[in-house]
């Protein structure tokens, strides 16, 4: 395989960043994920990719629910924050202000663009991710303009 050829088009799929969030017995799970895509209209359904050997899959993966928060265009700085693990400190994650989502009673953040709460259908874990595909069961827009698009970051995620 043309290695450099597999990375460079595999980084050209575009991506927006997303602030997913999670709790379970008292675990809270928060991070910055990208591999994101609508699957289906009726019923409404997206599949995201979730790295398998970390905090946010481990909880996820047990609650089979979530919050994805969409980032505002300017928001960088926030997406960088959840690239490792955070614990709430009252009603913030990692500095930025939460508030409980309706259905779900999970991290949202409304200075962001929007939130979907989630209810997680399928895990396959192949790879170092694992594809999960959920049932949105709610959204709601935020304050921010969105997305943050990955190719506007200078970062690359991919390949």
């Amino acid at each position: 395989m043309n290695e450099a050829a597999k990375k460079k088009l595999l980084q050209m799929i575009p991506h927006a960043l997303y602030v997913l969030t999670a709790e379970t017995d008292g675990k809270v799970a928060a991070a910055t994920v990208s591999w994101v895509t609508q699957t289906s209209f009726k019923p409404p359904l997206i599949a995201l990719g979730v790295k398998v050997d970390t905090h946010t899959f481990a909880v996820l993966n047990l609650s089979r629910t979530f919050v994805l928060n969409y980032l505002g265009d300017n928001q960088k700085d926030i997406a960088q924050k959840f690239f490792k693990h955070v614990e709430p400190e009252g009603n913030t994650l990692a500095g930025e202000t939460f508030e409980l989502s309706p259905q779900l009673k999970l991290p949202v953040f409304p200075n962001m663009a929007g939130y979907l709460e989630c209810k997680v259908l399928e895990v396959a874990a192949h790879g170092d991710h694992a594809t999960v595909v959920a049932e949105v069961l709610e959204a709601e827009l935020g304050s921010a303009d969105g997305p943050l698009k990955l190719e506007s970051t200078g970062w690359s995620y991919g390949g």
